[in-house]
């Protein structure tokens, strides 16, 4: 597992117990996969949501793939404009949900709190602008920057061959539509990628090069 990967379990670690150890109003959800939990929602109260264990990706309304949200990952979505959701890819995924009006107040008025939870939004923050740069690339680029950027996060361990595999919840269907392309363009890619012995995959396992 990376230091970074490391360094933001540990500050999510912290943010969640204090927010646990606070008065603010929370509940435990236990979603199973495919179910769906409202982020942005234009109800009068608010949520923000920790992730204790499981995957989720995170939606708009019109189900482009945004983000995804793994183990410690704060889901506070405020800076975008538009609804979203989030939808669990894991056989089980458990989610801490907090009222964000007394989030906020806590934090105005917690310093530890104050610093734990921009932490969380920094990091946050780094993960979607990474994804914008790679967006960058050209096509077939994008694509293995995508895949290996997902695989490095939610499976740290490469194999002996130096190839890291990405989660079977990852289909190829979701990869092309978080990279914003056909999953015929996804496809044409991924072998173009193999003739050049970057990735390996068949219907369900997809492996990336370590080495970038």
């Amino acid at each position: 597992m990376s230091t970074n990967t490391l360094d933001t379990k540990i500050q999510a670690g912290k943010f969640l117990t204090l927010l646990l150890d606070s008065a603010i109003s929370r509940e435990r959800l236990a979603l199973k996969k495919n179910d769906k939990i409202e982020l942005t929602s234009g109800n009068k109260t608010p949520y923000i949501f920790v992730i204790v264990s499981g995957v989720t990706g995170i939606f708009s309304k019109t189900n482009v793939v945004i983000d995804f949200a793994g183990e410690g990952d704060l889901l506070d979505y405020n800076i975008y404009s538009s609804q979203l959701f989030g939808k669990a890819l894991t056989d089980e995924v458990t989610i801490w949900r907090f009222e964000q009006a007394e989030v906020l107040n806590a934090i105005a008025q917690n310093k530890d709190i104050q610093v734990q939870h921009y932490h969380m939004l920094q990091t946050m923050q780094h993960r979607l602008e990474k994804k914008q740069m790679q967006a960058t690339l050209d096509t077939k680029e994008m694509i293995a920057a995508f895949i290996h950027t997902l695989a490095s996060r939610y499976n740290p361990n490469a194999d002996d061959q130096g190839m890291i595999e990405l989660p079977r919840y990852f289909t190829r269907k979701m990869i092309a539509n978080y990279a914003g392309v056909s999953l015929s363009t996804l496809t044409t890619h991924l072998h173009q990628l193999a003739e050049e012995d970057r990735v390996l995959f068949n219907t369900r396992v997809l492996l990336i090069s370590e080495i970038r």
